[in-house]
Parts: structure tokens; sequence; C-alpha cells
């Protein structure tokens, strides 16, 4: 049974919530800024958080940065050398147990399904109560415990994702709250109207490469404009099961001189500086964190009509929607932007205020902030009639 949070005098200086985030990978990706951003506000907002996660490229160079950034609010970061070679099987080590009972978390919240079951076994071992928070569409074969004893929220980018966890997974739909990813727009300096008169353009993708991402139709789309006559240079960043495949697209479609694959570990942000339209050609899309970063930067957006997507962009008027699977119509869109300089740029510039209104990390705390006051607000028989 989870206890409820202690009730303090009005006049008492309350202490700070104690908050264990436990994520995967530390690296230059869009997902893990957005994590550290979050834990940073939450400090900023009074809360206590502390970090367990795989080591990565970034597993040194946050503390540094975030401590730049965000001063004392920046979570201490605990690396897992036992999670870095097997994310499900950290848990049956001492170390990370130590480490928690050591912090004494009054909440758990943990980033991945793939980690749905550390977090399960760590919530019991503690008696805790955790969120799970779940970024994509779970893959064919994941799946995430239905049992409520522990497990109290799944939360979700986007409202594609809770009705297919609804529908595919079998998730009880109260148990799903979506909560909007958000970034610090102060990090993504705005875009200079006409960025790249005078040089050749960019075009990019961002994404982790497999089918679902659609990079193949970004591949086909940039042979398109080339055989069109564009002069453009092209990149595809991201890592995954596809890239041999796509480099061989690639070289079919004699582009080897025209695209270019980022070296790995991508860094999004580096590509984001260097890209002028950001192409998003996804078949099934969450939300899309890349995209909200694009769109952050004042990065004009040609995107395809796939899930999270559409609570974006409105189309025509922060970015262009294309249907999936459509080379032709990225191509099209593409020349578009090119064309009208100044339409690219009014784009970005709605794109840029779009994110920070909406996606913004301030109201993205905040949410998460009112689910832990939620959970830690249910009195014992609260707790004990959802479980049931």
């Amino acid at each position: 049974m989870v206890e409820p949070a202690t009730q303090r005098s009005p006049d008492a200086e309350p202490s700070p919530r104690r908050v264990l985030f436990i994520a995967g990978r530390l690296e230059p990706t869009a997902p893990c800024r957005a994590l550290i951003a979050l834990a940073c506000e939450l400090g900023k907002s009074g809360e206590h958080v502390e970090m367990v996660c795989r080591s990565g490229s970034l597993g040194t160079v946050y503390p540094r940065e975030g401590a730049a950034r965000s001063g004392e609010h920046h979570p201490p970061i605990w690396l897992s050398r036992a999670l870095a070679r097997n994310p499900r099987g950290y848990f049956s080590l001492r170390g990370l147990v130590t480490r928690a009972r050591e912090m004494d978390p009054d909440i758990i919240h943990v980033h991945g399904a793939e980690l749905a079951g550390v977090a399960a076994r760590l919530a019991r071992r503690l008696r805790k109560p955790y969120i799970l928070a779940v970024g994509d569409f779970l893959d064919p074969g994941q799946s995430i415990s239905r049992s409520r004893r522990f497990l109290k929220k799944v939360v979700v980018a986007s409202d594609a994702v809770r009705v297919d966890l609804v529908n595919r997974i079998r998730l009880p739909r109260e148990l799903i709250q979506v909560v909007p990813d958000g970034v610090d727009v102060a990090q993504y300096p705005a875009r200079e109207r006409g960025a790249w008169q005078g040089r050749v353009p960019v075009v990019g993708t961002i994404g982790r490469l497999v089918e679902s991402k659609g990079q193949e139709y970004f591949i086909r789309a940039a042979h398109l404009l080339v055989m069109r006559g564009r002069h453009l240079q092209f990149v595809v960043a991201g890592g995954g099961p596809d890239r041999k495949r796509l480099q061989n697209l690639v070289s079919e479609s004699d582009l080897v001189d025209r695209l270019t694959f980022a070296r790995e570990p991508v860094d999004q942000l580096e590509v984001l500086r260097a890209i002028d339209i950001l192409v998003v050609p996804s078949l099934h899309e969450a939300l899309g964190l890349p995209l909200i970063e694009g769109m952050a930067s004042g990065i004009p957006v040609v995107a395809t009509s796939a899930g999270g997507v559409f609570s974006l962009i409105e189309n025509g008027k922060t970015g262009i929607l294309v249907p999936k699977r459509d080379p032709d119509a990225l191509a099209n869109q593409v020349e578009r932007l090119i064309d009208n300089p100044g339409l690219a740029a009014e784009m970005g510039e709605r794109g840029r205020e779009r994110v920070a209104a909406n996606f913004n990390i301030e109201t993205f705390a905040d949410r998460t902030i009112a689910i832990y006051d939620d959970i830690l607000g249910e009195s014992p028989e609260e707790s004990e009639a959802a479980a049931s």
C-alpha cells in the first residue's frame, strides 16, 4: 500500500519531494535533452530529482552543461555500468537497489517502455509508486504490465499513442495521461530570414533509422529533386538497424555525392544548426521531439500526416503536411519552400511561436508535477481501489 503524502502545517516550509528518474543511454538526442531539461525544470520548481541511467556519450557532458545552465537544479546522474550491458537485468544488481534506498524516493519516474519490467520490480522492492513515460509507439512484442499495485500512471506524448496503448496493448484508458513533450526554446537560437541565400541549401531528416520513420521516402524525394536539376545537399541523421539498407538505396539512387549520413552518435543539435529545411517522412509518429526541436529553431518543416504530428503542425501555417509514402509530394513541397524563401521564413517563425506557446519546458514540468501531486495525494483507500 502506498502511503499518502505527509501532511504539513500551512506555515511549515515544505521539504522537496524526492523523485528518482530511471532512463536509458544518455546520447545527444532530442529525448535525452528533453529528459535533462525536465529534470532541471522540476528542480527549479522545488522537486529533488536524481537520475539512474545507462552510460552514454552525454554521461559526463551533461552534468557540466546542466550545471552551467541550471546551477544547483541540475540532477545528480548515476551511471549504471550494468544497465549499459543489459537494460532489463540491472535491477538484479544490489547497487541500484542500494542507491534507490539511500535516496528513499517518494516516487519513481521511468522513461522508456523498455524499462517497464525494471521499474515494476524496483517499485515492488521499495514499495513506492511509479509512473512510466512512453515516448513512442511500442514495438511488436513489447508490453506493459496492467498491474496497478504500484504503477500509477502511464504518461504518453500524444493522443495517438494513448489510442494505440488502449486498443493494441489493452491498457485501461484511465491509467493513461497525455502530456506533450516540451523544450527550453531559449536553447534554440532563432533563424535569420534568408539563411540559405548565397549558398547551397541543406535539407535534412532526423530520427531513428527504422522503417516506421520513413527515411526511404526522404531518399527517394532527394533523388527526384536532383533529377529535376535542384542543387541541394541532403542529410540523414540517426542510428538504427536500417542504416545499411538506406545507404544501399543512396548508392542505387546516385546520391553518394549529395547525401550524407551523420556520424554516430548523432548530435542532433549540430544537425539542426546545419540544415535549412527539416523533413519528417514518418509512417507512424508519436509526437516527434526532433520535429519540436526543429520548429523551436525556426526551421521550416515538411512532414507526413502521421499520428501526433497533427497536434504540432497547422498545415500551411506552422509547417506543411503531405501524405505518407509519397516522395513526389515531399519533393514538391521542398521545392515550394526553396522557391519561396519568404514563405519558408514565415513558417519557421510561426512554428517557433507555436512551440514556445504550447510545447515549452515550463508547461511540461507543471503537468508532470500535477501528476505527482495526484499520485502522492492519494489516500490508502484510493490507492487500494485503483489497484483492485
